[in-house]
């Protein structure tokens, strides 16, 4: 039986759109609702069917707002993002040769109705994909529906029979149970105060709406009043909620043959959209884009394969004479000295014993991989250093890391892999190393005409091998402490509980929400905020607005603030520290946007620093044995570079007079005299010195001072009166990023701002704060990385023995052998303080100690 699938695209693309995160394209279009639908409709079209097609409703009112003018009244609007989406997705349908349905003054399930009816007597199946549950009054044996539970993914396929074991009820009763309940996301009144139980239980024992309005008179008490009273209105909610099944619909079932060939033809769409999986996914050759690819990764390399000793040999005397050598050491092992021609180890044999190949193919790549003659196209070129250490070779002479260019060019969306960089920039997912040299040549003319060369040879590269000696290097944690510590938290953790069973009266799992909430807002009355589905909100903000209510609560926050630091922070130290007695955490330098440094397994960055016991932590991480720790630390470094890119007269003079900053801040805005500036005044002065740097709102201020939001409006208004040159700069700021589309540092890295172009005001809200404080963190960013390769290479040419083990934000630790210390002080400051001229001087507080903690 030929068979139709017929899709409800309002349904679906709403569905897609609140189920999944908000997905943009590099210009800004957002693309979150297309890449579900479209995953969606690819996983439909598996089903092989002869006919596919997709209705949207049409602006404008239906037949049913003729009857009921209130229909949909008092639906939310359409989020501007997802309007957007919506031509685009039809434009693409109608690319792939989909048939796209609309029709005047009836909606899209008229239209699956229509449809399915047409099938029904032609013979044939048909499947309706839907989010609406109105649509189960069309299941038959020849009409199924698909529904959507949960998101886009969570689907149930509901035939006569599921819907009878379901709801109890025939398709056709679904209608009945629409006029009884109605529908509030309709707007459908049906009967006041009858539910889907109460409607259930009435079709139940009567069989039909007209039964029941009939048998009135029999129903007892309220119910049956509202029965009596209300049967007009549910006799309309009835031809409401029934679904048109002869709606004009001029498109016939032949002109919804499917054809799966023309998916492809979507292809170039897609990619421009950097829809890439979803392209990848498509039938058919790249035929549709060759075009946009260099001409050169057009050429079909020839593969020569390495599957026996003699092979390995004649491969490592070719290579003798490479001026290049690109590596793809993921999954298949290939080498490439030209474009034109790739080695691939065979795979299984003696050659390999794991997923990385043996020595002998590392040895035998070994002198080129070391010739600084030889130029070297990796991606990763870190976490390559880390497997020829593990054989003793050393990756020598210039060397091109695909991760980090393509990190400057697209450092919202970096790319995770190499497979993911090919995607992106070559529109096929089948790699090889012959195709790193032509990726390798657009990237590095994008370097140059983005003018971000100098940031990759100076800065990112230089940098990534400093990191690799830091990971290498560890860092030395005394177990001792941090069990002591664990003992610590532990005992307080058990205390804070037995406290916490006493006043709550019983005891119960207080890390459960859901047993919390019970016991806060029902047991003890505490005023609740809005109850969902999973019970009452009982997060941070949520408790810290109850403090005052109850002792109980400042004690839970307490014992999860201890349970957290015993278990993400010691118990996870502890599992991370090597067998030689050192943490080997990762340092990422391709994630975050604005180009800081992040690190994983584990994220040192994490350890709470604002509180005496999560500072506690940092004294179990110590200088090796005959060794001092050196920490430095930038002073106010994000304040120093708002003075020099604002220019500002007053902020400038300030530091150059070497006074404090947040006094004579307080002293100018506040109208008080330098001497008579109070500790409350400075401390507003600060947090609104801070708070402009990462686009502070009144309301956020408001809750950091813990004062009304109308006086934190009048500060930052005070404050900008005051320095209105700061005030300029971020105006100024805003309207570059719009023009421009992206976000510059002083040292040139980009980050593009497609959420200025948002119709979303939350996201267009977000892109302007990010305007205004990427130049300004991504310059500190960068000035601390400068730092790293200055002091890593000072170190070296002065043979000193001192290694980095250590960056976190704007601080460095240095591990220093004892004979050393005086010198790598010196050497530290300097580097950190002279690694940029700016127009006030940068100032960076160095100290020692044994442990960590010593050095803050």
């Amino acid at each position: 039986m030929k068979k139709l699938i017929a899709i409800d695209g309002n349904s679906l693309l709403f569905r897609a759109y609140y189920a999944l995160p908000q997905m943009t394209a590099s210009d800004g279009t957002p693309t979150g609702a297309l890449h579900g639908f479209l995953s969606m409709l690819l996983k439909l079209v598996d089903q092989k069917p002869d006919y596919l097609a997709v209705a949207f409703d049409r602006k404008g009112p239906t037949f049913r707002h003729l009857e009921y003018d209130a229909y949909k009244a008092g639906r939310r609007e359409t989020p501007e993002d997802l309007i957007k989406q919506m031509p685009l997705l039809q434009s693409i349908l109608q690319e792939m040769g989909i048939q796209v349905i609309t029709l005047e003054r009836y909606e899209a399930d008229d239209i699956l109705g229509t449809l399915s009816k047409r099938c029904e007597d032609a013979g044939l199946s048909a499947l309706l994909v839907t989010g609406d549950r109105d649509a189960l009054q069309l299941v038959s044996g020849q009409t199924h529906v698909l529904m959507t539970k949960k998101g886009i993914s969570d689907t149930v396929e509901y035939t006569p029979e599921v819907l009878m074991e379901q709801y109890g009820l025939k398709p056709d009763q679904m209608r009945d149970l629409k006029g009884l309940m109605g529908d509030n996301s309709d707007n459908i009144p049906g009967i006041p105060g009858v539910g889907e139980k109460t409607a259930l239980k009435l079709l139940n024992e009567y069989g039909s709406l007209e039964q029941v309005l009939e048998n009135g008179a029999s129903i007892k008490g309220k119910l049956g009043e509202r029965v009596r009273e209300n049967a007009d209105l549910a006799r309309m909610s009835y031809r409401i909620g029934t679904i048109e099944r002869e709606a004009p619909v001029k498109e016939s079932l032949t002109e919804c043959t499917f054809v799966p060939e023309n998916l492809s033809k979507a292809k170039k769409t897609l990619l421009k959209l950097e829809l890439r999986s979803i392209a990848q996914r498509l039938p058919g050759d790249d035929s549709a884009f060759d075009g946009d690819l260099h001409s050169s990764s057009k050429v079909t390399a020839k593969k020569i394969e390495i599957a026996a000793p003699q092979d390995l040999l004649k491969m490592a005397e070719d290579l003798k004479k490479a001026e290049s050598l690109c590596l793809d050491y993921d999954g298949a092992f290939t080498i490439s000295a030209v474009p034109e021609v790739y080695y691939e180890i065979a795979q299984g044999g003696d050659l390999f014993s794991s997923f990385l190949p043996p020595e002998a193919v590392w040895k035998a790549l070994q002198p080129t991989l070391e010739d600084t003659a030889v130029k070297k196209i990796v991606f990763d070129s870190k976490r390559l250093r880390h497997i020829l250490r593990g054989h003793g070779i050393e990756l020598n002479g210039s060397v091109f890391d695909l991760m980090i260019a393509d990190y400057l060019i697209n450092s919202v969306h970096p790319s995770g892999s190499l497979k993911a960089l090919a995607e992106r920039r070559l529109h096929t997912d089948q790699v090889n190393a012959s195709q790193l040299h032509t990726m390798a040549i657009g990237m590095e003319k994008e370097l140059q005409e983005l003018d971000l060369d100098a940031l990759y040879h100076n800065m990112e590269y230089p940098l990534s091998k400093v990191l690799f000696s830091m990971e290498v290097e560890g860092f030395l944690v005394d177990a001792e402490i941090l069990k002591h510590l664990q003992g610590q938290f532990e005992e307080q953790a058990n205390r804070l509980s037995q406290e916490i069973y006493e006043l709550a009266g019983e005891k119960f799992n207080i890390l459960s929400p859901k047993q919390l909430g019970v016991i806060l807002f029902e047991k003890m009355g505490l005023p609740a905020g809005k109850k969902t589905k999973t019970g009452y909100s009982t997060d941070a903000d949520t408790l810290e607005r109850l403090a005052d209510e109850n002792p109980i609560v400042s004690k839970i926050l307490e014992y999860r603030f201890v349970a957290k630091l015993k278990s993400t922070f010691l118990d996870a130290l502890l599992s991370a520290r090597g067998k030689d007695g050192r943490i080997h955490t990762q340092f990422n330098q391709c994630v975050t946007a604005t180009g800081r440094i992040s690190s994983t397994e584990p994220n040192l960055q994490n350890i709470p620093v604002r509180t005496s016991q999560g500072r506690e932590i940092r004294k179990a991480f110590v200088a090796s044995p005959g060794h001092v720790l050196v920490g430095a630390d930038y002073s106010q470094i994000e304040l120093r570079i708002l003075a020099h890119i604002s220019n500002d007269e007053g902020m400038i003079a300030a530091f150059n007079s070497g006074e404090d900053i947040h006094r004579r801040t307080a002293s100018e805005v506040f109208g008080v005299p330098f001497d008579a500036v109070s500790g409350e005044l400075r401390s507003a002065a600060k947090a609104v010195n801070f708070g402009i740097v990462y686009g502070i709102s009144d309301f956020g201020l408001s809750k950091n001072l813990n004062i009304p939001v109308k006086k934190a409006a009048s500060y930052i208004r005070q404050y900008l009166d005051r320095y209105q040159d700061v005030q300029a700069f971020m105006k100024n700021s805003v309207q570059e990023g719009k023009e421009r589309g992206y976000a510059i540092t002083l040292f040139h890295r980009r980050r593009p701002l497609p959420e200025l172009s948002s119709g979303n005001y939350n996201t267009r809200s977000f892109g302007e704060r990010v305007a205004m404080n990427m130049p300004i963190q991504g310059s500190a960013a960068d000035i601390i990385k400068l730092a790293m390769v200055q002091v890593s290479r000072s170190l070296e040419e002065k043979g000193l023995k001192a290694k980095l083990v250590l960056q976190i934000h704007d601080e460095l630790i240095v591990d220093t052998p004892e004979d050393e210390v005086e010198a790598v002080m010196e050497l530290v400051r300097s580097s950190m303080e002279n690694v940029v001229k700016l127009r006030v001087p940068l100032e960076a507080d160095v100290k020692k100690g044994h442990s960590w903690f010593d050095t803050k």
